[in-house]
């Protein structure tokens, strides 16, 4: 069994990529918890789930987006680390990034996860 190194908070609504990206997470050592919706991270945020990292993708189809419920999300846990992740050209957000934040394009790779999170994750 393999220590882990932080915990994560995985938000994709599409369930191949999620499954994939939280394989990816496990395999460098992460723990993570995931959801499928932004309504879905809320229940586990207010069950009082500790998280280091929320890797969100920007859309998530019904209901409240990535950016939205990052948004809220800075009030209860301010210094968590966001990674979103998007098919989407970073200018079409809509969103500036906060200083613990980074943007992904899909598609990535495990190392291109791996090392935003290493520069975000203390």
């Amino acid at each position: 069994m393999t220590a882990h190194r932080n915990c994560l908070l995985l938000v994709e609504d599409d369930t191949l990529v999620r499954m994939t990206v939280a394989m990816m997470l496990e395999d460098d050592g992460y723990g993570v918890f995931e959801a499928g919706s932004a309504d879905e991270a809320w229940r586990l945020i207010d069950g009082g789930l500790q998280v280091d990292a929320v890797v969100t993708d920007v859309d998530l189809g019904e209901g409240p987006t990535g950016v939205q419920m990052v948004e809220g999300l800075r009030d209860v846990l301010p210094d968590v680390a966001i990674i979103f992740i998007t098919g989407r050209p970073a200018s079409m957000v809509g969103r500036m990034l906060g200083p613990r934040e980074a943007m992904l394009a899909k598609p990535f790779q495990s190392a291109d996860l791996s090392e935003k999170l290493r520069m975000l994750v203390v």
